[in-house]
Order: C-alpha cells, then structure tokens, then sequence
C-alpha cells in the first residue's frame, strides 16, 4: 500500500518559509562578507526577517555598518579614529576644508558618547546616497558607491567572470543607484540574478554554480552543524575552496569538520568582530538618537 501524502498544514507552510529565510540570509551574507554566519548571526538575522524586515531593508542596515566597512579601528583614540576614518572614507577626493568638518563632527560626537560604529553607520548611510554630479562630494560617493558594489560582485562571481565583465555588472549596479535604487535593493538583485540563473547559461551558468556550492557549505555550517563564530578570514578560506566543481563540496565540509574535531575553533562564540546582532542592537537602542544624528550628518555632506 502507498504511502499516503501528508496533509497540507500550517505548521509546513511555516517550516517552509523558516528555510527560505535562512537560505537567503545565507545568501545575503555570503553576498556582503564572502563568508557563512555561523547559528548565532543567522538567528539574530532570522529574527530580523520574522519581525517583517525585508531583505532589502536587512542588506542596507549591514552595509551601513562598521562590519562591512572592513576596517577596525578598536584600538584608536577618538582623535586617531577621526583622522582614519575620514582618509578611509573620502581619501583625497574632498576638499581638506570638507575633511576637516567631518572630522570635526567626529570628534564632537564621540565627545559626547557616540560610538564609533554608530558614526561608521551614520556618516556612510549618508555618504552613499550622495549624488556623483554633487560639487562638493560627488567624486568621493562615486568611488564608495562603486568600491561597495565590486564588493558584492567580487564576492559572488569570483573568478567564474574576468575583470572587464565584473565591471559591466558593477556598473550596471551603480547606474541603477543613480536612478533611484538603494544599495540594499541591488545587492538582492545581484543575489536573485545567480540564484535563479541556469547552470548552463553561458553568461551567468559557472557563476551559479560556484554560488549554489558555496551555499551548500554554508548551510552546513551554519544549519547542519550550527556551529557559531569563527574567525572571518578563516572561515572565508574554507568557503574559498569550494569551486563549481560539485566534488569541492565535500572537501570543504570535511575541512570544517577537521577544525570542530582538533580544536573546536569552530565552536567559540566569544568573537567579537563578527557579530551581525549588534548592528541592530545598537540601532534598536539608539533609534531616536541615531536619526537625530543621521540628519546631523546629512546636512554636513549635502
């Protein structure tokens, strides 16, 4: 006798919907940090998911973030932090007069108890819907515009694409931010391009290919496992070996298992760099006092 199917439930549209959410942060974080979250970062963005952020919206709260500006600056005085951050973000394409205001609000704020990543999150959430024709900033916003979304391509395409053809489609992203996208919207459009294209496509087919393996083992991490924080550099290098070879699959998911078993460097949670929770903890708690400050940073870079 044949197995009955199982009724329709709620309980299994609920299931279903719980992994596509985690497929997608997933991919949302391969996407921005070329790396898988590990359980704790993809329960903090599964909870941002279930209170009905939209992936979009979750892609551009990290990009706002000192996480995805890839620079630490922990060990920096307030004064130290000021001065490398304003060259990190503008270099020479401003004005020394316009380095110098920003510099000074840096310094202002912190005096006053803003963190660090609060300013990282305020000063480029304004700095990237600069317009490039803008006199005074536009240069500088062009190159951060631009740089983030090479990010992003380079994470996903890798070496599947050569140089010129990442740039076709980094400038693709930068032509739609110019009429309006936001970087959050063309991250998840650069996401659903791959997910959904063929693996025989002659364009996107290597790239998709290399994009599922790599999710494979980043499910197995992160779902499978559940193992929490890592190293980010390290973690990356084990995702780096997986290639659009299927059989690189398998090679990546033991060497995840090699780290658990020797040293259990898979399991500490006490890294404190790589934590995507706090992005949202920090602008849970200082909601009212971020905007107030956004607003402070927008009118001195427009």
């Amino acid at each position: 006798m044949k197995n009955k199917s199982q009724p329709y439930t709620e309980n299994n549209e609920s299931m279903a919907r719980t992994i596509q959410q985690q497929i997608s942060i997933l991919q949302l974080v391969l996407a921005m940090f070329n790396t898988s979250p590990g359980a704790a970062n993809l329960r903090a963005l599964s909870s941002q998911l279930m209170n009905d952020q939209s992936l979009v919206n979750l892609a551009q709260s990290l990009a706002e973030s000192a996480l995805f500006f890839g620079k630490n600056y922990a060990a920096l005085s307030s004064a130290e932090f000021a001065a490398t951050f304003v060259d990190d973000l503008f270099g020479d394409r401003v004005s020394g007069i316009n380095k110098t205001l920003i510099f000074d609000f840096i310094a202002n704020q912190m005096a006053i108890g803003v963190t660090q990543s609060e300013l990282i999150s305020e000063l480029t959430g304004a700095f990237s819907s600069i317009s490039s024709s803008d006199p005074n900033w536009g240069k500088a916003a062009l190159h951060y515009n631009t740089s983030n979304a090479a990010k992003i391509i380079d994470h996903l395409l890798a070496d599947t694409f050569v140089p010129a053809d990442k740039a076709i489609v980094t400038d693709h992203m930068i032509t739609q931010m110019a009429a309006g996208k936001t970087f959050g919207a063309m991250v998840v459009w650069a996401i659903n391009t791959l997910d959904r294209a063929d693996h025989d496509n002659l364009v996107w087919g290597k790239a998709a290919a290399l994009f599922k393996n790599r999710i494979e083992v980043s499910k197995y991490y992160s779902i499978d496992e559940a193992s929490n924080a890592i190293d980010l550099v390290a973690l990356q290098q084990i995702l780096s070996g997986v290639t659009v070879d299927a059989d690189s699959i398998g090679a990546a998911k033991a060497a995840i298992d090699n780290l658990i078993n020797l040293n259990n460097c898979l399991l500490d949670t006490d890294n404190k760099y790589f934590q995507l929770n706090k992005v949202f903890k920090d602008k849970e708690r200082n909601l009212v006092l971020m905007s107030r400050r956004r607003s402070m940073a927008a009118e001195l870079i427009t």
